[in-house]
């Protein structure tokens, strides 16, 4: 066995979060052709199948998933010291990456960044929206609900959201508000895609909350697998969505269904690498967001 060649690490890395070589090749700005060449040279000198070749795409193999765990601590190490070398411990300017859900970036994040931008000008936001798959390798700063079993990562917590139900007015005047947790068995239901789990939690907890042991679950009317898509869709009067509760406010057109039955609450963190517990405008722009807070529901 040949020694392993760090370099194609990255490229290796990318195919096995992209599941497929195309789809890599394109974010690396590499030829499919010569990535695919690539990752054979790798399992060439490795003397071992690292990926499955799939219809649509690659799937790892045993060996590939010890090799991809392997690769993320290195690349997450490497990505963390260029930045941490690169940039002063005094210094609030140049980019700062944020990794986010959709949901949290659009509605929240945008908006309370404002008075920040104008405190520290020279700071660049680049704000990276991801439904899944929470990876610090992405950027400087991941706000999402807690990453578990990352021990060199920082995780603070800034703030605590419950998951209600909420319906448009248009859509209560014609089915009619529901009083008790039974009512929902005649309403029309808004959930995301099937049983997921998603950065705010464990998601369809509206088509259980309050079913008896043996009992089927509640059925979807509308389903999708965006939370915005599914905050979009009550607003449009197609039924019930249970949504986090940060961001809905008298605006949005959305009155809250059952104000006393309150779903899961997820705890938001803001999380970074241990190593760059000295960044300046890490930590300035944690001790903005904290005093920011959450809007008031």
């Amino acid at each position: 066995m040949r020694p392993l060649d760090l370099s194609k690490l990255r490229p290796f890395y990318m195919v096995a979060r992209e599941g497929s070589m195309t789809k890599a090749a394109a974010k690396l700005n590499v030829s499919q052709p010569s990535l695919s060449v690539l990752i054979g040279d790798l399992e060439y000198n490795l003397k071992t199948q690292l990926f499955e070749r799939l219809p649509a795409g690659v799937r790892l193999t045993a060996h590939g998933e010890e090799l991809y765990a392997f690769a993320e601590t290195i690349i997450q190490q490497t990505d963390s010291f260029e930045k941490k070398f690169h940039e002063k411990e005094d210094e609030i300017s140049g980019d700062l990456k944020i990794v986010t859900t959709p949901f949290t970036g659009t509605n929240w994040l945008v908006p309370a960044l404002k008075d920040f931008l104008k405190k520290h000008p020279d700071i660049k936001i680049k704000i990276l929206l991801r439904s899944e798959d929470f990876s610090p390798i992405d950027g400087d700063v991941v706000i999402s609900a807690l990453i578990p079993h990352q021990p060199h990562l920082i995780q603070k917590p800034l703030f605590s959201v419950n998951i209600r139900l909420f319906a448009s007015s248009e859509y209560l005047k014609r089915f009619g508000i529901p009083q008790s947790i039974e009512d929902l068995n005649h309403h029309r239901l808004i959930t995301y895609k099937g049983n997921y789990y998603t950065a705010y939690g464990s998601t369809n907890w509206v088509l259980n909350v309050g079913i008896k042991a043996g009992q089927a679950p509640r059925t979807s009317y509308f389903e999708i697998d965006s939370l915005q898509g599914m905050f979009i869709s009550a607003q449009m009067g197609y039924g019930i969505a249970e949504l986090p509760d940060l961001f809905i406010t008298p605006e949005c057109g959305l009155i809250e269904v059952i104000p006393t039955l309150v779903g899961p609450t997820v705890d938001l963190y803001y999380i970074f690498p241990e190593n760059r517990r000295n960044s300046k405008k890490i930590d300035k722009l944690f001790q903005y967001l904290l005093k920011k807070g959450r809007p008031k529901y």
